[in-house]
This record gives C-alpha cells, sequence and structure tokens, in this order.
C-alpha cells in the first residue's frame, strides 16, 4: 500500500516538472505558419509554396510535351514514308499507264459525243481497256493543255497507245470511222441537199440551210466575197453547192460541210471558166445563177444548149416582154411545186424569183446547176429562139415568136 502511494506521488510530481524545450533555430524556417504570424508573411509564403508548385508543374508538362513531340514526329515519319511509298507506287502505276506498259495491242472504236469534256474521254477510253487510269488520264490532260471538249464522233484507236497519241488520235479526222458518202446530183436545190444531210445523220437541215447562208468563206474564196449583198436572195450559196459524191462525218459542223462543196465549185470554175463568163459580161453569181436556171429546165444535155439560146437571147433583147425570162422552176422557189409551199405562206405565196414577174435574172439561182449546164450558160447554140417548152415525152419545141410558141404548146399538149 505503501508502495503505491509513493508511486503516484513521483508521477505527479514528473508531470508538473514537464517542460518542451526547442532552439530558437529551429523556429526560423519559413514553412512553419504560427497563431502568432504576421498576415502579410503568410501570405508570401502561399506565394512562394504556390510558385513551386506551379514551376513542378512546368516541368511535368515540359517533359511531357517533350516525350508527346517525340511521338508525333515518329507518327509524322512513319505517315510520310507510308504516303511517299504509296505515291511512288502510284505514279510508277500512272507513268505505265501513261506510255501504256503492258497493255495488248487491240483495235478498238469509240464513240465521243459532240462537245465532250476530259472525264467523258476518260471514261470512254477506260472502258474501251485504252487506259487503267482515269484520274491520271485528266490529270495528263490538263499538264498538257489537252482540249477541254472534244469535237466528237466515232474514232478507230489502238489500245496499246500513249496518252498522247490517244488524245490525237480522238482529234484526227484520219481516225474518224463515221463517215458516209452521199451523192447529190445536178439540180438539186438548198432545201434537197439539206434534207439528204439529215437523212444521212450529217447535220441537221435546219443547221444546214443556216449555214447556206454563211459569210465566213467569204475570206477564203474570192467568189463569194463578190456575190452581191440582195435582201432577195433566198440561200446565199445555192449555186455555189457543187453537185458531186462526198465523204462526210456524221454529226459534222455544217460550215464543215459547206466548205468542201464550195470548195469544189471554186476547183471546177476554172481560170478558163472565169474568163469565159467575163468575156459575156456576166459575173460568177450571174453565170451561176444563169446555169441554174438551164439545169432545173433541160431535159437533155443537148437541150441545154438551144435553152440557153432562148434565155441569151431574152436578156439581149429589147422587147420589154421578151426580158421576163418566163421560168417555170422559179415561179414556188425554193420550193419545186406549189404543193410544197408550207401553208403557213398562204395559198396566195409568191416567189421573189418568178421570172414571169422579175426582169432579167433572178437574185440568185433557184437550184445547183453541173458542169454541163455551166458550159451551156456560156456556151449557147447560135439561134434566133425566144421560146420553148416540152411535151410529156420530154420532147422540145422553140419557137421564134409567140404565135409559134402558142402553137407548139398545143402540140406538146400542154394547152
Amino acid at each position: 500500500m505503501n508502495d503505491r502511494q509513493d508511486f503516484e506521488n513521483e508521477r505527479q510530481k514528473k508531470i508538473q516538472n514537464f517542460h518542451i524545450h526547442i532552439d530558437d533555430d529551429e523556429i526560423d524556417d519559413d514553412s512553419v505558419i504560427h497563431s502568432y504570424s504576421d498576415p502579410a508573411e503568410a501570405e508570401k509564403l502561399h506565394e512562394r509554396i504556390n510558385d513551386r508548385a506551379q514551376m513542378a508543374h512546368q516541368l511535368r508538362d515540359a517533359e511531357k510535351a517533350k516525350k508527346n513531340r517525340s511521338f508525333f514526329r515518329m507518327m509524322w515519319f512513319c505517315f510520310v514514308m507510308i504516303f511517299s511509298l504509296l505515291a511512288g507506287k502510284y505514279l510508277v502505276f500512272g507513268v505505265n499507264d501513261m506510255l501504256a506498259v503492258g497493255r495488248d495491242a487491240v483495235n478498238v472504236t469509240i464513240e465521243v459525243p459532240k462537245n465532250a469534256t476530259s472525264s467523258e474521254v476518260a471514261q470512254l477510253l477506260y472502258k474501251a481497256g485504252a487506259i487503267n487510269d482515269m484520274t491520271f488520264f485528266k490529270l495528263y490532260s490538263k499538264l498538257t493543255k489537252a482540249p477541254s471538249t472534244y469535237s466528237g464522233g466515232s474514232y478507230q484507236i489502238t489500245t496499246n497507245m500513249d496518252y498522247e497519241a490517244l488524245i490525237n488520235s480522238i482529234q484526227s479526222p484520219t481516225k474518224r470511222v463515221d463517215t458516209v458518202k452521199i451523192t447529190f446530183s445536178e439540180g438539186l436545190n438548198a432545201l434537197e441537199i439539206a434534207d439528204k444531210l439529215e437523212k444521212n445523220g450529217v447535220c441537221s437541215a435546219e443547221d444546214a440551210l443556216k449555214a447556206f447562208n454563211t459569210t465566213e468563206l467569204d475570206s477564203d474564196y474570192d467568189m463569194l466575197a463578190e456575190i452581191p449583198k440582195n435582201s432577195d436572195k433566198y440561200y446565199r450559196l445555192e449555186g455555189y453547192l457543187f453537185p458531186d459524191t462526198y465523204e462526210f462525218f456524221k454529226n459534222d459542223d455544217p460550215i464543215n460541210v459547206v466548205k468542201k462543196m464550195v470548195s469544189n465549185c471554186n476547183r471546177k470554175l476554172t481560170k478558163q471558166i472565169r474568163e469565159k463568163a467575163a468575156s459575156e459580161n456576166l459575173t460568177i453569181d450571174q453565170m451561176l445563177t444563169l446555169a441554174s436556171l438551164i439545169q432545173a429546165e433541160a431535159a437533155t444535155t443537148e437541150d441545154m444548149y438551144d435553152i440557153s439560146a432562148v434565155f441569151h437571147n431574152r436578156l439581149k433583147s429589147k422587147d420589154p416582154a421578151l426580158k421576163h425570162l418566163g421560168s417555170d422552176p422559179t415561179v414556188f422557189y425554193p420550193y419545186r411545186t406549189k404543193k410544197q409551199v408550207p401553208a403557213s405562206l398562204g395559198e396566195n405565196y409568191q416567189s421573189k424569183y418568178d421570172t414571169y414577174n422579175v426582169v432579167g435574172l433572178p437574185a440568185g439561182a433557184i437550184c445547183n446547176p453541173g458542169s454541163d449546164a455551166i458550159d451551156a450558160a456560156l456556151n449557147p447554140s447560135e439561134s434566133s429562139y425566144y421560146y420553148f417548152c416540152y411535151d410529156k415525152k420530154n420532147k422540145l419545141y422553140l419557137a421564134k415568136t409567140l404565135s409559134q410558141h402558142q402553137a407548139n404548146l398545143k402540140k406538146a399538149g400542154i394547152k
């Protein structure tokens, strides 16, 4: 009991004598905030702590960014390498296609629409097996300034042609296979020629008739430049569309068609013919107009010279009544008969070329004469006839006077 009391007394004495000893040096650390610290000092301490934390964060971000840059550099390098490999492979493939490397030689025909674009042509060539890469072909066309549109037609090509050869081929008339041969007989007029062109797929009749009035070729041919300006002309180039057999392209430009026919006429009207016309005081246009009347009237080549004499005699006559040539084929021109005259023109249609009303030659040719009619126009037979007519068997009757002519009309069964 006494021992226990002594232990308790000793413990209480130690508690009362307990002290904490802290050196002054140990409390100088800025990181310790005392209950009695200055608020301003405490704020500065917080700022220093934040700055250190922010600096540590920046260092971590910099390290992270460095790692990211390295990663993205690696990714970019891989991407560039892959792209380079693919681009190189595509370039090699494209160049091989451009040079037709490894393509078999097969003759094929492609139909190129009128005004076809490079894209449309690329599709056609791809389907025909002439190219393997439409995109590369279009790129090549753009870089080499190939035509943006093509005139169209049917072309024969070989599938082992390179790009340049293919482009040249579908522009060259010599490679076209969609040609058609048309024979225009002597005496056909503008309407009939236009209709024949349309039926053979060369161009529309409407476009052809527009081309027959063109002045676009005047600079190429003096004879066209000398055609007088006359508002009474129906078709300016009537008479110059020389009758012959021609080869045209289907869906051709009407101007090309006209140029081919006019060029032929220009060749056929030789220097001798032109000089002879001048000696007869006839212009080329007047000569062709007279020849067209002879062509339309005569049943045979032999008759042409006699009919030419009748027209020449009338043109030289001083009798006003004889100045009217009275040629029946002129009455309904540009139509052959009254039945062909469109209803929209009315029942009382009257041609501006009607030689029963017109004095002398009409404003232009009424058809396109051949060489025989032209020769007859310049070399009429020697006679004093002023009238002619035919019977149903195409027998020619000639007369010097009106009374004789009236008698011939009865013989021919016309009256």
